[in-house]
């Protein structure tokens, strides 16, 4: 038996837990823990600078994805001739898109708001870009 640290003088002793009776229930804990590790921070608007720059990246990451559905759906609606136009104006696009977000975000390089303003200027420019796409749905 061990002695019971927890509560002096109620206890006199409790039952010695086997280790691995240990192991078993503390696994998943530690297991839960590490995992939202892993997730990095969650966004929170309201939050610090880490969990401000995770909406950022995710608000980004979710009007990109809304891009790509679009210019997919966009490209197979048009004949071949304008698709490969369509290919070289998106080329040319995401060729400019981030040096100029990069440059948009410079003097804060190395600080920790970077990463919100460099894909707050993302999203930004990536939500312009979709908005064009109404421009040849029309010209079709």
């Amino acid at each position: 038996m061990m002695p019971c640290f927890l509560f002096p003088g109620k206890f006199k002793k409790l039952p010695a837990m086997p280790a691995t009776l240990l192991v078993a229930l503390l696994c998943p804990v530690f297991s839960a823990v590490a995992a939202e590790d892993d997730a990095g921070p969650q966004c929170n608007y309201e939050g610090n600078q880490q969990e401000m720059n995770a909406c950022a990246y995710r608000d980004y990451e979710a009007v990109d994805k809304m891009l790509n559905e679009k210019y997919q759906a966009l490209m197979a609606s048009l004949p071949p001739a304008q698709q490969k136009y369509l290919r070289q104006e998106q080329r040319a696009w995401l060729k400019k898109r981030d040096p100029q977000c990069k440059a948009e975000a410079k003097d804060s390089e190395g600080g920790s708001i970077w990463p919100l303003l460099f894909y707050g200027c993302l999203q930004a420019a990536t939500e312009r870009r979709t908005n064009e796409f109404k421009q040849w749905e029309v010209k079709r």
